[in-house]
This record gives C-alpha cells, structure tokens and sequence, in this order.
C-alpha cells in the first residue's frame, strides 16, 4: 500500500504561517487592552492620593488665628508633586490649590507590551483628583 499526498500537502504549515500573526496581534489587544482600561485608574488613585498629600499641609499660623483650615499653597504643590514623583516618576504634575481644597492632575503614557510590535508603543492616560481640607470629626445631626 503506497501512500499518496494530495493537494492539500504543506497547507498547515501555510494557514499556521497566516494564523501566527493574528495570534500575536489578539494577544496584544487583550493583555494590552487591560493594560489601558486599568491605566486611567491608576493614575487616578496617583492623583487622589497626591491631593490627600497635598491638603495635609496647613498653613499653622492661619489655623490658629482663624480657627478655619487654610492650605498652604507652596506646600501642598510640593508635597503634592513629590507624591506624584514617587509614584510615577514619568508623569507630570499640576495642583491647583484654593484655602480648602487641592486639585491633583497628572498625565503619564503607559507602555505597551506586544502592540509595540506593530508600532503603537504607549498610550497617554490622565487623573484628576480633589481632596478637601478637614479636621476633627463631622457628623450629621438629627434622625
């Protein structure tokens, strides 16, 4: 019994050959879509714990004075900035600071890992936070 090739000789190796490609490109979508959908998440969280940083700085003086929470601007953008220097050391940093209240926005590019392949290296993400000056303890009255 002799055995006899067909035409359909070789034709895995060709759809194996087109398919490899395909493959790598749906892999890349995934682990790097997941990269991209949990970025803006992060830096979010970066942004609202560098407000948070950045609102722990009261200005003392004010405070004793007045009895009211006022923020020291210089500080807060200090500490604010180096929380985000910490955390993510290629972002940038903006704080807008009021008496009560710091604003946080930070703007980073997430690398990706198997899109670079087909030239889509990063993508750019953003953060915006606010954290409100407090102290002591609040509660609501009533029922």
């Amino acid at each position: 019994m002799t055995c006899r090739r067909g035409e359909d000789a070789g034709a895995a190796a060709i759809i194996l050959l087109l398919l490899t490609p395909v493959m790598f490109a749906l892999a890349g979508l995934v682990l790097d879509g997941g990269r991209a959908i949990a970025a803006p998440q992060r830096s979010a969280d970066i942004a609202e714990q560098a407000a948070r940083a950045g609102v722990n700085a009261l200005d003392v003086t004010a405070l004793r004075a007045t009895g009211h929470d006022t923020i020291d601007a210089t500080a807060a953008q200090a500490a604010a900035c180096r929380y985000v220097d910490v955390a993510a050391p290629a972002a940038s940093c903006a704080v807008v600071v009021t008496p009560d209240r710091v604003t946080v926005t930070i703007a980073d590019r997430t690398p990706t890992v198997l899109l670079g392949l087909v030239g889509i290296n990063s993508f750019h993400v953003a953060g915006t936070a606010s954290a409100v000056a407090v102290r002591g303890v609040r509660v609501q009255e009533g029922p």
